[in-house]
């Protein structure tokens, strides 16, 4: 069983200043010579995991100590938020797992890197968004 906790609205603003400098981390990274692209987008999942996750605490539900996106989307998806990529970038869970400890097996080339950054700032933004249309002026 998955060990969950509600943390409090005020968490949910850290925990998104938190992914924006991992996405910010990782598009710096990009741009290095000679690095394990594994690396970028461990950042970049990193990232996408703690917008999702504020959005959850923003709600107040339980946030799961998990690193799998797609349970993530799935229990936003379970209090009406559906992400716009849904399960999209579910495929960058791995990079927070078993992919850390392999020495890179795929190559990807610089706009496939591009690519996906972009997929994921536009999430976090997605997850901005979320908790931005529900703050109170």
């Amino acid at each position: 069983m998955t060990k969950e906790q509600v943390f409090s609205k005020e968490y949910a603003k850290e925990l998104l200043s938190i992914a924006h400098q991992d996405l910010a981390s990782a598009k710096a990274l990009a741009k290095a010579n000679g690095l394990r692209v594994e690396n970028v987008f461990l950042l970049a999942q990193q990232g996408l995991e703690k917008a999702l996750k504020a959005v959850l605490c923003w709600n107040s539900k339980p946030v799961p100590f998990v690193h799998e996106i797609g349970i993530l989307v799935a229990k936003l998806e379970n209090i009406g938020r559906s992400p716009p990529f849904g399960y999209d970038l579910n495929s960058l869970s791995e990079f927070a797992t078993i992919r850390r400890y392999l020495e890179g097996r795929e190559a990807f080339t610089d706009s496939e890197v591009q690519a996906l950054l972009a997929q994921v700032e536009g999430a976090i933004e997605w997850c901005s968004q979320q908790i931005k249309s529900t703050t109170r002026p």
